[in-house]
């Protein structure tokens, strides 16, 4: 035995024995020569443990999570129609009949087996079980028995590792300003076990922040859950509003905006207002309900999150309802200046982002009738001054705002950004009037103005893009990262080159070719004189604000990446092309008298999605 080779395959005896099997079918001859029945050559699959990993992560979700995902579980399971066995990623969901069950493909949370809490919801190969070939069994079972594979079953409640997900991960990323104080943290730790859409919900926003890092594992999971949010938040608007639900429907506004934010998640298109209108029909209603004093204030933190998400829509969309909705919008009522109070889910101020929507929302109203009248006429021009008289009504808000420093670093000492970027959405919403209606400059500054407008944007409108840019380089890139990509889009729509510079073949931006990293170009390019058209040439009107913009852009587009890397990538990506679209549109304007438009840009390229 000693000088025999050791067999790894070959049949079950030969392996016992320590043989070199020369698989003979349909016997060998080892057992041929033994008198044994020979098992012939299956391999046996066995559960091994030798390459799991191990996870430490923490949670921030409610204490004694595990116990309470499987009893709320059940719970929940109990009330769709039973506990399943099968826990979806597979099949389509059914529609919630009017006795609240579901039939084949539901998307529900079955008890057993139960949820893990060690389980990383960024690395996807903890939902399967790690097997390996039997290469060196050495028990002494019946040989003639051949071993068979077990079934493999999945490890994961997928409701509850989507729900998990949400206090691990998700509320943290969605939420501008998050601790255990934020709101929605708060209601999601009470209401996700015995809600409905608020269960449905959170699987729904969950999944879609994972499918495109997982797509295999979530994709289906992905298509399911917003039917069933969508199935349970009807039955709870039919409540609502035919008074069979007396108690303030947090659940149901809370489901609400969460679907509103992740429809863009999944499909970038999609700008979820069917649930944003909901939202705003049941706040209206609620203002007619005598409320105490606990529920007024759920109504104030609900009426921010409104206007914070009509805000983001005030941007891309094309209704005129929506838009007229955002513009009448009323002016703080204070005459003096106005405290920029932080909000407690979106950090800025609520004041700060209903005169952005209605800028922004004015800006978009204002294209749209120079884009669709190629002509002037009587009409025209009154809507114009008509916009230019509402311009000047926001602007002076927007001016009379204080955003108080010292204030917004006691309410929230852990993040001190966020007084930077409620100042930055202030100057933002300037920066927008500024650029769509430059008479608003001259009239304060008539010594800035011409005729094409060019004076009032290189003096007025590129500084201030400049100077909000530099705001955004003092802003941590995972300090209130969900606002910031607004914020880079509008700072990158103020960036123009006063100049022309050929400084590389092709149509790419011309100095981003040739500043490199905040570095100015080399003396060697400054200097040459070389005919040959590879070689950049570079002439005395290389202005030292043609290198800020140049960096500015370059800052614009990295924060964009970083941000591409901690958000749900979609809408992000988005975000740069649109903003390479408006920077390549500026720059074949160089040395004309046009000038485009950001947001005919955006509107003609259909490069628009919800960039918060």
């Amino acid at each position: 035995m000693k000088n025999k080779q050791k067999s790894r395959s070959g049949c079950r005896t030969c392996k016992l024995r320590r043989l070199r099997c020369d698989e003979t079918k349909p016997a060998c001859r080892n057992c041929e020569q033994k008198g044994f029945e020979c098992p012939g050559y299956q391999q046996r699959l066995q559960w091994s443990t030798k390459h799991e990993r191990p996870w430490n992560a923490t949670t921030s979700g409610p204490e004694n999570f595990t116990q309470l995902v499987t009893a709320a579980s059940e719970v929940i399971s109990q009330n769709v129609g039973g506990p399943s066995r099968g826990h979806v990623p597979g099949g389509p969901a059914s529609s919630i009949g009017s006795d609240g069950g579901e039939s084949s493909g539901r998307l529900t949370a079955s008890p057993s087996p139960g949820p893990r809490s060690d389980i990383s919801a960024d690395d996807h190969t903890a939902l399967v079980p790690a097997i390996k070939r039997d290469d060196t069994a050495d028990d002494a079972g019946d040989i003639q028995n051949v071993p068979e594979a077990p079934v493999l079953q999945p490890v994961v409640n997928i409701p509850s590792f989507l729900i998990e997900h949400w206090f691990k991960s998700v509320c943290g990323s969605w939420s501008a300003l998050d601790s255990q104080d934020n709101p929605y943290r708060q209601l999601t730790s009470e209401l996700w076990s015995t809600s409905r859409p608020v269960f449905y919900a959170l699987q729904a926003i969950s999944a879609a922040s994972l499918v495109e890092r997982l797509p295999h594992v979530m994709r289906e999971t992905a298509k399911a859950a917003p039917r069933m949010a969508t199935e349970a938040i009807k039955k709870d608007l039919i409540a609502f509003f035919t008074g069979q639900h007396p108690k303030f429907p947090s659940e149901l506004l809370l489901s609400l905006f969460c679907m509103s934010s992740s429809m863009a998640w999944l499909e970038w298109r999609e700008l979820g207002l069917q649930y944003l209108r909901q939202a705003r029909a049941v706040l209206k209603a609620l203002e007619t309900w005598n409320l105490d004093e606990k529920e007024k204030k759920l109504l104030q933190f609900f009426n921010g999150c409104l206007i914070y998400e009509e805000m983001l829509r005030s941007v891309v969309s094309e209704n005129d309802v929506d838009i007229k909705n955002m513009l009448s919008w009323p002016e703080p009522t204070e005459v003096s200046l106005v405290t920029a109070r932080p909000h407690a889910w979106t950090g800025v101020s609520s004041d700060v982002f209903r005169l952005f929507g209605k800028a922004v929302a004015l800006c978009r109203r204002s294209r749209t009738r120079w884009r669709h009248n190629a002509g002037t006429s009587y009409k025209v021009l009154q809507g114009a001054m008509k916009d230019i008289e509402e311009a000047t009504a926001i602007e002076e808000a927007l001016l009379a705002v204080d955003v108080d420093q010292a204030q917004q670093k006691r309410v929230d000492a852990e993040n001190l950004a966020l007084y930077d970027t409620t100042e930055a959405y202030r100057l933002s919403s300037l920066l927008q009037l500024y650029e769509s209606f430059p008479d608003l400059v001259t009239k304060r500054m008539p010594a800035l103005g011409d005729a094409d407008g060019s004076v009032v944007w290189s003096t007025w409108v590129n500084p201030l893009a400049l100077h909000i840019t530099g705001i955004l380089e003092q802003i941590p890139v995972g300090a209130m990262q969900c606002i910031q990509p607004l914020l880079c889009l509008c700072a990158g729509s103020g960036l123009r080159f006063e100049s022309k510079f050929d400084m590389a073949t092709g149509h790419q931006d011309y100095l981003l070719n040739a500043v490199q990293g905040g570095k100015s170009p080399s003396p060697t390019l400054a200097t040459s004189t070389s005919p040959e058209p590879d070689v950049p040439l570079l002439d005395s009107s290389f202005t030292d604000v043609s290198i800020k913009t140049s960096q500015a852009r370059r800052f614009i587009m990295d924060r964009l990446d970083q941000l591409e890397l901690s958000l749900p990538p979609k809408p992000i990506g988005v975000a740069k092309q649109l903003m390479r679209a408006v920077w390549n549109a500026y720059d074949a304007e160089i040395g004309t008298t046009k000038k485009t438009h950001w947001l005919d840009v955006m509107s003609i390229t259909g490069l628009h999605s919800i960039f918060g």
